[in-house]
């Protein structure tokens, strides 16, 4: 069986690994991003992280076929470097393909981490058998792909463009794109970590699953909204399936079901019976799937 390292780089942290080509994580690891300053100490921190894991089995290196690299942002046409995103400048118009190339001495497959994660859903996950399918990712950001039989949505930035900053509230929080009330300002983890008292996202999730009650709030009232931009979105792409994936999703029903309950509330009476909203089943690792699938089989 093929296998592909795998790069999937956040503004908070990137995840890394080894990858199968029927979507098996094999090995991974997750460092943190410099989101800011200089590119290259995390250029060649992510580079050190996936050499490690390749040269703990010689026999494994040998059989790795090339690099999925997925990264938050627009990219250019020659998916060569990342041209746009708010949340992690160092990476804007450097030449992140040929840097690890260079450092890695493999080929490197770049892709926007939006891409990459509905193609993990699509290949392996719960997306499989959808002919329209949009999927989100909620974490430091929120990202969204988009496939229509068989293949990628390419728009703006060679995604379906940045879905994260329709506006749901004008009176919302402040993104970081400069705009109030975003839908990713108002789902991400800074806004689920002030509806929670300050604490990560990881240990809000945590004591909700313990059934404290302020953690559980926190999590249904971002349900609640991204709920609201899920519907805003739909007429967009009638898509029948929107899978939610992402660092907070794995948060589960604590906040799948209020997504579908503001979804089914709030979008197109023909979307309510004919678009299932669903979890991933990744826990927040579908860019790293999505990245060494796409190296090991192009969708378009």
């Amino acid at each position: 069986m093929r296998i592909a390292g795998a790069i999937d780089i956040g503004g908070t942290n990137t995840k890394i690994g080894v990858v199968a080509e029927d979507g098996t994580v094999i090995r991974r690891r997750s460092v943190s991003t410099s989101a800011h300053g200089d590119p290259l100490p995390l250029v060649d921190a992510i580079a050190s992280s996936l050499r490690l894991i390749l040269d703990a089995r010689e026999s494994q290196r040998n059989s790795v076929s090339g690099v999925g690299v997925s990264v938050a942002g627009f990219l250019d046409h020659d998916h060569s470097a990342m041209v746009h995103n708010a949340n992690l400048p160092a990476l804007r118009g450097f030449p992140l393909r040929r840097a690890l190339e260079e450092r890695l001495s493999l080929d490197c497959h770049l892709e926007v981490d939006s891409n990459a994660a509905v193609v993990a859903e699509y290949r392996h996950g719960a997306g499989r058998g959808s002919q329209r399918l949009l999927g989100v990712t909620v974490g430091t950001g929120l990202g969204g792909g988009v496939i229509i039989d068989g293949r990628l949505v390419r728009d703006t930035g060679e995604c379906a463009g940045d879905l994260g900053h329709i506006i749901v509230d004008r009176n919302g929080r402040l993104c970081t794109c400069g705009a109030r009330g975003c839908l990713e300002a108002m789902v991400n983890s800074a806004a689920l970590s002030e509806r929670a008292g300050g604490r990560t996202p990881r240990d809000i999730i945590s004591a909700a699953l313990k059934g404290e009650k302020l953690a559980r709030k926190a999590l249904a009232e971002t349900g609640r909204w991204l709920g609201l931009g899920l519907a805003s979105l739909s007429p967009l792409f009638a898509p029948d399936r929107i899978v939610v994936g992402g660092g907070i999703a794995a948060a589960r029903e604590l906040l799948l079901a209020a997504t579908q309950e503001s979804y089914r509330k709030h979008v197109q009476p023909e979307f309510r019976e004919k678009t299932l909203v669903a979890g991933s089943a990744f826990d927040g690792w579908e860019g790293i799937i999505g990245a060494a699938s796409l190296a090991l089989a192009p969708l378009d």
